[in-house]
C-alpha cells in the first residue's frame, strides 16, 4: 500500500494552516501530491428559515453579503497555501461549492488519505458533520490535524512521524486503521501498540504482531491499566507518554453509523489530541 494523494481539506486560514502544514509534513515524509480543497458555502443555505417572509431586497442584500465573505474567505485561504506551498509542484488547488461535509464526499475518490482538521470549540459542529462524512461515507483513511498554535507566526511544529502510537482493540476499524497506516508505520523508528488491559477493549495482540512482523515492522507493547479516567484520556496520556508523534486507531468501534459521538473514545481523543491522529472506519 502507498499513499500517492492527498486531500486537505481548508475551511478556513485559522483551521486551514493546521491542515496544510500537516499535508505538508507527509508530503515531505512520503512524496506524494496535494490537492488543497477548500469549498465555499451556499449563501442561499446560509439565510435564516424565515427568509421566505423577508423583503425580496433584504434577501438579495443579504446573499451579497455572504458572498463577498465567502469570496473573502477563499481568497484568503488560497494565499495561505500559495504562501505556504511556493514553489511546491505537487500541489493542485480545488475550489468547490456547497456543503463541506458533501462536497467532501464526493471528491474523496481521488485521494488516498484525507486530511482535515480537528474539532474545536469554534468550529466544533461543522468540523463534526465533515470529519464524519470522511470517515462514513469517503471509504478512505483520515488524517486529524491538530490546531495550530494560537500565535499566526509559529508553525504547528509537525515536521515527522518517526515515532508511532497504534491503539489495537481487534475491532474491524482498528484492522483498517493498521493497514491504512503503512506507510507511515514502516518508516517509522519506533512502534508502540497500546492495548487497554478492560475487558471491553481486550483483544489479543499476537496476530497484530504477526502482521507487523511480515512488513518488516518491530512493535513495542504498551499495557494501559485500567482506572478511574476515560479510555480516551488514558490514551491520548500512554501516547504522550511514549513521545508519539503520530497516532493510529479505529474509529466509532462502539458506536451507530452517522452518529456523532462526543462520548466515546473518538470522540474524547478528537476533542483533545495534540498530535495528528490517522482514523479508520
Amino acid at each position: 500500500m502507498s499513499i500517492k494523494n492527498l486531500l486537505a481539506v481548508l475551511t478556513d486560514v485559522k483551521a486551514g494552516r493546521g491542515v496544510f502544514e500537516t499535508a505538508l509534513a507527509v508530503q515531505r515524509h512520503l512524496g506524494c501530491h496535494i490537492d488543497a480543497l477548500h469549498v465555499r458555502p451556499d449563501p442561499v443555505a446560509g439565510l435564516p428559515l424565515v427568509g421566505e417572509a423577508m423583503a425580496g431586497s433584504m434577501v438579495e442584500e443579504m446573499m451579497a453579503i455572504a458572498e463577498k465573505e465567502s469570496a473573502a474567505r477563499a481568497q484568503a485561504v488560497r494565499g495561505m497555501v500559495d504562501a505556504l506551498g511556493a514553489g511546491n509542484g505537487n500541489l493542485s488547488w480545488i475550489d468547490g461549492s456547497g456543503a463541506e461535509d458533501q462536497v467532501l464526499a464526493v471528491r474523496a475518490g481521488r485521494a488516498d488519505l484525507i486530511v482535515l482538521a480537528r474539532p474545536t470549540r469554534e468550529n466544533e459542529t461543522a468540523a463534526l458533520m465533515t470529519l464524519n462524512a470522511a470517515l462514513l461515507q469517503s471509504g478512505r483513511p483520515v488524517l486529524v490535524a491538530p490546531p495550530p498554535p494560537e500565535s499566526s507566526s509559529k508553525s504547528t511544529g509537525v515536521t515527522r512521524f518517526a515515532h508511532i502510537a497504534v491503539f489495537w482493540n481487534g475491532s474491524p476499524e482498528a484492522t483498517r486503521a493498521v493497514a491504512a497506516s503503512l506507510p507511515f508505520l514502516t518508516r517509522a523508528t519506533c512502534v508502540t501498540v497500546l492495548r487497554v488491559e478492560e475487558e471491553e477493549w481486550f483483544a489479543p495482540i499476537e496476530d497484530l504482531e504477526a502482521y507487523l512482523g511480515h512488513h518488516g515492522i518491530t512493535m513495542n507493547l504498551a499495557k494501559v491499566p485500567p482506572g478511574q479516567t476515560r479510555t480516551g484520556q488514558a490514551l491520548l496520556a500512554a501516547t504522550a507518554e511514549a513521545g508519539a508523534d503520530l497516532m493510529v486507531m479505529g474509529a466509532y468501534t462502539r458506536s451507530k453509523l452517522r452518529q456523532l459521538v462526543l462520548g466515546s473514545v473518538t470522540g474524547h481523543v478528537m476533542q483533545h489530541a495534540t498530535l495528528p491522529v490517522l482514523l479508520s472506519h
